[in-house]
């Protein structure tokens, strides 16, 4: 089981390759993790999923293709059951491979198994129900280290996911905050220039009153001055 662990890490690790590193005090509080891709499922049906689909995560529909390795590793596992009898019956069935017939090839194997080694179908089965225990002890094991890797690994990368979309929300508050703020300002500002404009035109129009009862005045008097008068 360690060499179907190791590997599943080595997915992990390697699918986050090129992932956006985290922050120095983030890396310390969170360790040095990186989120995985879900890792191929082993023969005995393990896959990433049997711990639950993570945030972020794309599976694919499509039926995965069983890995040699891990075929290989989990042939390893069951044939370390100490029962005999299965490959005693191996040997006999492939031994009789001339026999086109499956069935008739497995009885003769049989018999030659109780003539050989005193043990028939019965020893067989449940030969093989011993492996069978050993291959879902396998894969319990798998699905148990899949949920800790996905765990481990995806926990940080998550956790960070949730924080960076609270800042962001955060930032569109405070956006929307400014937004308003400079919406205010800007209608203060036109208030403020409307009132000085209306200022401004009131006094050039009390100006040209004040002026055109000056000139007036200015215009009665000029025709009896004796000299002309020095502009002011």
């Amino acid at each position: 089981m360690s060499g179907l662990i190791d590997k599943l890490k080595d997915v992990s690790k390697d699918a986050l390759g090129t992932f956006v590193v985290l922050d120095e005090d983030e890396e310390a509080a969170a360790g040095d993790q990186t989120a995985p891709a879900p890792p191929r499922p082993s023969a005995g049906g393990a896959s990433a999923s049997t711990a639950g689909p993570a945030a972020g995560t794309v599976s694919s529909g499509a039926a995965a293709a069983p890995d040699p390795e891990f075929v290989q590793q989990l042939k390893a596992a069951v044939d370390a059951c100490p029962a005999k009898a299965l490959p005693q019956f191996r040997a006999l069935f492939d031994a009789l491979s001339a026999v086109g017939d499956p069935a008739t090839r497995t009885q003769l194997a049989l018999s030659a198994a109780q003539a050989s080694h005193g043990f028939g179908a019965a020893q067989v089965a449940s030969a093989i129900d011993d492996r069978l225990k050993l291959l879902a002890g396998e894969k319990s094991a798998f699905d148990q280290a899949v949920k800790e890797e996905t765990e481990q690994s995806v926990g940080a990368k998550q956790a960070q996911i949730e924080k960076t979309r609270a800042e962001i929300t955060k930032k569109i508050e405070e956006i929307k905050a400014l937004e308003a703020k400079a919406a205010e300002l800007g209608q203060a500002v036109t208030e403020a220039r409307g009132a000085i404009d209306d200022n401004a035109a009131r006094f050039a129009a009390s100006y040209a009153v004040v002026e055109a009862e000056l000139a007036a005045e200015r215009a009665r008097v000029a025709p009896f001055l004796t000299s002309p008068a020095k502009q002011p």
